[in-house]
């Protein structure tokens, strides 16, 4: 389809490279004895059976379009018996249309436009991926379309259907499957969107009447652990030879349609619908599922085994855009809420997909239930929109602002927990012939220094010394990420030198270490998409005791999904907004002196110790330009970052409704107060922590050695 041999390959780092950048990235995170005791095995490795395995790895080279793409599909997720939908999907959730549109005819046009990727995709008409001008690999896209993963009894393995076997589109709705077949030709875009969207309504209408009969939930027996849902499959297999031509259809779809009869509006809700939702109308071992819920809200989950997000994107941008064209020139017959009744077209056609039942097949559906709903009561998700500022105010402190969000995930957690943690952020090696991830490493000495100045010494260090020490981690961070994108990181090879292992052979001993193998237990599991079509993104932590954190940074916001099994994931949002702040304060202040930064702090607390009087005294308080009516804390302070656990921060500049004459004078004095402020940076690290900020921030920002 787009051969990917025209790249180069997946280099294999030097073994010695590797030895150093490991004991660098591992240093940190464990005692002195710990790590002086993993680091003479690995030097006994090196040693001894390292050149031999390290040979073994160039050899496979030679022989292999990517030397690590295999074991990494293994070892990642088809060895992986965790739940696919918990631990490993990940999804989208799409911004609203620009006029709402109803259920079935949202879903025809994202149908009609996934379709019309394809047939591009499949044709070679689709532009080659690139990055700065910068080609990327292509392979991935040939599992994007009719493909779906299958559970094994030790061993998972993703199915690749034809064009031919794979032309219809599967349907979820009310716990029930349906077939939608379309015609090989169907004419105009806009006809096709309108014979498909008289399909969908079909099917809304007939199951109007219908109870969710979630105990006959065929989708959520693919929501629970690999081995319970290879046992649940073969007993479903074995009930009637129906089930196995019904299971086929649904599998073998090109994708899989989600009519969902959820209304999330929350953020959080809209997270959680396209996390997991209900479980029911889902089946997560398809290539894809494009999700459509009640009230024209859309998103995407995205199976992962042989397709990273980044190429799903792809074809999300190309469906929203079409949505979004198609939502601005619809008419009131298309309105939310409405159906329309095109004239009948040959060639297509609904159908469900039905299947049989025994007591064993019964019983592993409710085992199924059960473990979701537990499952989905153990977890905490939790969403932070930050707009105080974003990535256009990040690079004017000169610094990446991915290294710069790294780090403020670092103090979060240090602050939190009181100690840094193994930390995972996807690095993209798509410049490499079927090249997909490597781990950038954002622990470092100069991370954990910075944390520890900031949190157990801030009286011992200076301001300025804090903001040399973040520099310098965030300098460190950029270049290891820069590094693993050329293929020169660390996790992906010392997994191939220890999949060189030969059968019967005796294990190296640095890879059963503690240390070794602790320091992939990825409490913090990371990854940054940033594409404005989004409104959510994000998946679950990879770890027990860990929290999955995407994040996406715009240009003037930066957004947060972070889920974890209820170690306070909440929480850990609140600490992440002060950590921004609090950088942020540090990258534009430190060069200040102490009695600088002391009589802009008094200068704000004044200012906003005066609007908090004036609007709580007995005459009208001030109110915030607003289209809404504002609540009493909002009259009082300015807008702070948006979340659904209620974490706070600051954004935006003073702007106030033409108060009452009385008050006329006052009102003025103090807007003209905050605007000869020497520094918008102090205020908005102040406006809305200001209590914190000056008990607490101050204590460290002014220390007595300064």
């Amino acid at each position: 389809m787009y051969p990917s041999s025209s790249l180069q390959k997946l280099p294999i780092p030097e073994l010695h490279d590797t030895v150093s950048r490991f004991a660098a990235a591992v240093r940190p995170l464990f005692s002195v004895e710990e790590f002086e005791g993993c680091l003479q095995k690995l030097n006994d490795f090196v040693a001894n059976e390292g050149p031999v395995f390290q040979a073994r790895l160039k050899a496979r080279a030679t022989q292999h379009e990517n030397w690590l793409e295999e074991w990494w599909n293994d070892y990642a997720y088809f060895l992986n018996r965790a739940s696919v939908c918990f631990n490993v999907n990940y999804f989208f959730g799409f911004r609203r249309t620009p006029q709402p549109m109803a259920q079935a005819y949202l879903a025809a046009a994202l149908i009609e436009s996934a379709l019309y990727f394809r047939r591009n995709l499949e044709s070679g008409r689709l532009e080659h991926d690139n990055i700065r001008g910068k080609a990327m690999c292509m392979h991935q896209y040939q599992y994007m379309f009719g493909t779906c993963r299958h559970p094994g009894e030790s061993k998972d393995w993703t199915e690749v259907y034809s064009h031919k076997e794979s032309s219809h589109v599967a349907i979820a709705h009310k716990g029930r499957f349906y077939v939608l077949r379309l015609p090989a030709t169907t004419g105009d875009r806009q006809n096709t969107v309108a014979q498909i969207e008289r399909q969908l309504q079909t099917i809304i209408d007939n199951a109007t009447q219908q109870k969710l009969e979630r105990k006959k939930s065929v989708g959520i027996l693919t929501a629970t652990l690999r081995d319970n849902w290879f046992a649940a499959r073969e007993c479903l297999l074995q009930v009637s030879p129906n089930n196995a031509e019904s299971l086929g259809i649904l599998e073998s779809a090109a994708f899989l349609l989600c009519l969902d009869t959820s209304a999330p509006t929350t953020h959080k809700e809209f997270s959680l619908a396209c996390h997991c939702s209900n479980g029911v109308d889902r089946y997560f071992d398809k290539n894809f599922q494009i999700l459509v819920f009640s009230n024209g809200r859309y998103g995407f989950n995205g199976e992962h085994s042989l397709t990273d997000a980044t190429t799903d994107m792809r074809l999300c941008n190309a469906m929203v855009n079409d949505v979004e064209a198609l939502s601005l020139e619809s008419t009131a017959a298309h309105a939310l809420g409405s159906t329309a009744q095109p004239a009948v077209a040959d060639g297509f056609s609904v159908n469900e997909i039905k299947f049989d039942y025994s007591n064993e097949l019964l019983g592993h559906i409710k085992k199924a239930i059960e473990y979701f709903d537990a499952t989905v009561d153990a977890h905490e998700l939790a969403t932070l929109t930050f707009d105080s500022f974003g990535k256009e105010n990040i690079k004017k402190m000169k610094v990446s602002p991915d290294a710069f969000v790294q780090m403020a995930m670092q103090l979060a957690y240090y602050r939190k927990f009181r100690h840094v943690p193994p930390t995972y952020e996807s690095a993209s090696t798509k410049a490499f012939s079927r090249g997909r991830t490597e781990t950038s490493r954002s622990v470092s000495q100069h991370s954990v220094e910075w944390c520890q100045a900031m949190v157990d010494t801030p009286q011992s260090t200076s301001l300025h010394e804090k903001s040399e020490l973040l520099k310098q981690a965030i300098v460190n961070q950029a270049q290891f990420t820069a590094q693993c994108a050329k293929g020169n990181g660390i996790d992906r090879h010392l997994l191939g030198l220890e999949y060189a292992l030969f059968p019967n052979e005796a294990k190296p001993e640095i890879f059963t270490d503690s240390v070794f193998t602790s320091s992939r237990n990825w409490k913090l599991s990371t990854s940054q998409i940033s594409d404005p079509i989004l409104d959510a993104y994000g998946w679950g932590e990879v770890v027990d005791d860990g929290f999955g954190i995407a994040y996406r940074i715009e240009n003037e916001s930066l957004h947060f999904n972070v889920v974890s099994q209820r170690l306070g994931s909440a929480r850990l949002c609140q600490y992440l907004s002060d950590a921004l702040m609090d950088m942020r304060f540090l990258l534009t202040n430190a060069h200040k002196q102490p009695h600088e930064i002391k009589a802009e702090v008094d200068a704000v607390a004044n200012a906003l110790t005066s609007i908090k009087l004036l609007s709580s005294s007995p005459k009208r308080p001030l109110s915030p330009i607003s289209p809404q009516p504002a609540s009493a804390s909002e009259q009082q302070l300015p807008r702070s970052p948006r979340s659904e656990e209620a974490v706070s921060g600051a954004s935006g500049p003073y702007s106030f409704r033409e108060p009452f004459p009385a008050e006329a004078e006052t009102t003025h004095a103090v807007v003209d107060e905050l605007e000869r402020l020497p520094s918008n940076e102090v205020i908005c690290a102040l406006e809305t922590r200001l209590s914190r900020f000056v008990k607490e921030s101050l204590y460290w920002a002014l220390p007595s050695t300064s």
